[in-house]
């Protein structure tokens, strides 16, 4: 077992765990659309990206394996600007109503979009 911190929170996990793994063992979610911990991690829709203390760029929780004493956050301004600009990039082929069309609750793209997004697009 290791210790990590995420968001100020102290975790024990496994070693070799993911740290989305040790996000939802935190009680904290991290928005994500690929990753499930059934199948393999294909880290391919990025929604997932957080920072880690002393590496320079967002990382995706759902591929980066945790260490001891790394620290974590989900809510950073880095974070949640790259979370941004994913999802905005996600919806540039979407059509334009997804945050209200009529799937009303029923779509994680629209939940997600609404929670994370950035509102307005840059593109037309």
């Amino acid at each position: 077992m290791i210790n990590v911190e995420i968001d100020g929170k102290r975790v024990e996990i496994e070693a070799g765990r993911s740290v989305i793994e040790a996000a939802h063992r935190a009680g904290i979610y991290i928005p994500h659309f690929c990753y499930h911990n059934k199948l393999s991690i294909a880290a391919s829709c990025r929604m997932c990206l957080v920072q880690i203390e002393k590496v320079p760029k967002p990382v995706p929780a759902c591929a980066t394996p945790v260490s001891e004493g790394m620290k974590i956050l989900t809510n950073s301004e880095m974070a949640v600007k790259a979370q941004q600009g994913v999802m905005e990039f996600l919806l540039v082929n979407h059509p334009l109503d997804c945050p209200v069309c009529d799937q009303g609750g029923e779509c994680q793209l629209q939940d997600i979009a609404v929670g994370y997004g950035g509102g307005v697009s840059r593109y037309r």
